[in-house]
């Protein structure tokens, strides 16, 4: 009897095992080889820019042989100008299938096309409006035949290319105040429009940017969606900055990343360098686009929070209100250096003795990570007038579910430099690179390449540097010499910090004085 317990709590515990297992991949990577779609769902119905009523249809694509009850779903609206495509176009293809291959619900789904003949910004304005309220249509459907199909209703994400992607950011960010003025209201209804599903929320928990723009990107606000962005630097058809209009469309995939960065709102940007619009339609660049999304949105899914709480971006509003004051009282000379970062500068007691300097503005805090440093780096800087700053940042990659990809903290970086430099143009900014530890030690490669991709890229780049002292807290087997850390296996010691300082000590100075 005892032994029949123990083999059942045994087979329990394994099965436990398998299910937190394939939990922890699924979202992630592909876990389902075989996909079942349904098509031709009619999910709604409107009257188009002919007068006439238009059906809706959706088709759907879902993990064969799932038994999650409830899944996250990704709804992709195809793009073409307003004028042309369909949802059974490849992009939409490619991102329904790696995202349902996933563990996902996804979809495809139809919208009014067409442009009033006059063609001016006003008619493509009414276009987005129209687009929008069948999207938003689309997303309430859904949250009506949840059960139906499995579908987590707290997790319903908007993707979406070129003028599909306007209608995602149309629809997670236009807000009644936002709407243009020559909209006609009478004539295409609410907001929210009437193309079905009528008593259901179209709120939606996160965007997926390709290669689109927003009229005006102040209609991102604290607290909106999170949104992540896709697109080439060389686009001509759409700006992913703000150099050029279209349509009415003013503001891009970077100005709406730096939008959200600035209100707090949790977003990642991947850029294609040199690439055109729809990435030149070059297969390995968007590959490698959908895998970016796929890795950022899994930071963003309701069940990564369901172990440890989501990290809001002013979670150390205490901390920097102390500096605020700080900064009204404490008087520095022009040599004076700033250390900013995370708690590794935050516990550096000794930071002045350790590298003979006695003028630092000392300004550690949390356990802070690059985009808390993003949203916060003007209250940081700005009151004083550095000779040289200097930043460590080392909670962005720690082996968590959240961890951001390298190439995300890189972004980040920039972002922050770029807003340093507004007011700074040519002060000296160094970042010193994230030491190795016993407690991040599974993620060191990682952690290794962000340090090298923001090392590259302040190589290029006038008046950045890097310091790195990794191999001071390495031994002779290549792992973390454990006796320069806390019993915390993370932060320096005292004796730590000596040998940081030490090494560091030469390169600060010359940095300082000379700015090279």
């Amino acid at each position: 009897m005892i032994r029949n317990r123990f083999a059942s709590l045994f087979l329990f515990c394994l099965s436990l095992s398998v299910t937190v297992l394939h939990a922890q991949k699924r979202f992630k990577q592909t876990v389902f080889n075989n996909i079942d779609s349904i098509g031709n769902i009619q999910f709604g119905q409107a009257v188009n820019l002919k007068g006439e009523n238009e059906q809706l249809f959706l088709n759907m694509y879902m993990p064969q042989a799932d038994t999650m009850k409830h899944r996250p779903v990704v709804i992709f609206i195809h793009g073409g100008g307003f004028l042309n495509n369909t949802r059974f176009g490849g992009y939409g293809s490619r991102i329904c299938n790696a995202f349902a291959k996933r563990g996902y619900v996804t979809a495809t789904i139809d919208y009014r096309l067409g442009i009033a003949d006059t063609r001016t910004n006003n008619d493509y304005a009414e276009a987005l409006y129209r687009a929008q309220q069948d999207g938003k249509a689309a997303v309430r459907f859904f949250r009506r035949y949840a059960e139906k199909y499995g579908i987590d209703t707290s997790q319903i994400f908007i993707a979406g290319s070129s003028a599909g992607s306007m209608t995602c950011l149309g629809m997670a960010y236009m807000k009644e105040e936002n709407i243009p003025a020559g909209i006609n209201k009478e004539k295409w209804g609410s907001l929210e429009g009437n193309s079905g599903n009528e008593g259901f929320s179209s709120k939606v928990q996160g965007v997926l940017n390709s290669w689109g723009a927003i009229p005006d990107y102040r209609w991102i606000k604290a607290g909106d969606a999170p949104l992540f962005n896709v697109a080439g630097t060389a686009d001509k058809t759409v700006p992913y900055d703000s150099s050029y209009l279209y349509h009415g469309f003013h503001d891009g995939a970077y100005i709406a990343y730096q939008r959200c960065l600035q209100e707090g709102v949790p977003t990642g940007w991947r850029p294609f360098y040199g690439a055109g619009h729809t990435l030149d339609n070059n297969k390995d660049k968007l590959d490698s686009s959908v895998q970016s999304m796929t890795d950022w949105l899994y930071t963003q899914l309701r069940y990564i929070y369901t172990v440890s709480p989501r990290e809001y971006v002013t979670r150390w509003e205490k901390d920097i209100r102390a500096f605020d004051s700080a900064a009204k009282v404490e008087k520095y000379s022009d040599k004076a250096i700033l250390f900013m970062g995370s708690s590794y500068i935050r516990l550096w007691e000794n930071i002045r003795t350790d590298l003979d300097y006695k003028e630092i503005i000392h300004r550690g805090y949390g356990g802070s990570n690059m985009s808390e440093m993003a949203y916060y780096v003007k209250r940081i800087v700005y009151p004083f007038n550095p000779a040289a700053i200097f930043m460590y940042v080392g909670n962005d990659i720690v082996g968590s579910e959240k961890d951001k990809a390298p190439d995300q903290v890189l972004e980040l970086f920039k972002y922050t430099v770029k807003v340093i430099r507004q007011k700074y143009p040519t002060t000296p900014i160094t970042w010193l690179q994230i030491s190795p530890c016993e407690r991040r030690w599974s993620v060191w490669e990682n952690v290794q390449e962000a340090n090298r991709l923001i090392e590259e890229y302040c190589k290029q780049t006038p008046g950045l540097f890097t310091i790195n002292s990794s191999a001071n807290f390495l031994g002779k087997d290549g792992k973390p010499i454990t006796s320069l850390f806390r019993d915390d296996k993370l932060h320096y010691n005292v004796e730590g910090y000596k040998i940081w300082g030490k090494d560091i000590k030469k390169r600060v100075h010359e940095i300082a004085e000379t700015g090279k």
